[in-house]
């Protein structure tokens, strides 16, 4: 009767040795498919809200005036890149949206660093900030990164370099 304990014993053993090996072959796999679906996603989430603030900037970016013709100021909304997201401001209320990425993802602005991304009133790339590419990446998977591409007629694009 011992004997068909160690035997049980051992039978467990070699069944968690060949789940052990399987799942060792698997977890690389699926962590990169994590990668480029949250890479996918955030890119995609990026290109939409560059798009709404431009959509926002044709109604709000036309400076108001006060008395005699002076302009007071722009209401113009600012989008910023840091590595762990982005934030989204106005220059009079503060940061009115920040967003966090998924885990692992990362931003880098890759051309224009740390300047703002602004959109005229009619919808164009402000004088401050043209011709940006924004990398959207997972750390540990450069190879998978997304670009964000705001060209100088203000066409905001997803990019993906092989």
């Amino acid at each position: 009767m011992g004997n068909m304990r160690g035997m049980a014993l051992l039978s467990v053993l070699i069944a968690l040795a060949a789940f052990g090996t399987i799942l060792s072959a698997a977890v690389p796999v699926v962590r990169g498919l994590y990668a480029q679906a949250a890479v996918e996603y955030e890119a995609v989430q990026l290109v939409g809200e560059l798009r709404r603030i431009q959509a926002v900037s044709r109604m709000t970016a036309m400076p108001l005036s006060l008395f005699e013709g002076q302009i007071a100021w722009k209401r113009v909304p600012l989008l910023r890149i840091h590595p762990n997201g982005y934030t989204v401001s106005h220059p009079y209320n503060g940061i009115v949206y920040a967003h966090a990425p998924l885990p692992l993802v990362c931003f880098e602005q890759e051309t224009k660093k740390n300047m703002p991304i602004v959109f005229d009133r009619n919808g164009g790339v402000g004088e401050e900030s043209h011709n940006m590419t924004i990398r959207v990446y997972a750390v540990g998977c450069e190879d998978a990164a997304l670009r964000v591409v705001i060209d100088g007629a203000a066409r905001i694009r997803l990019e993906r370099r092989r």
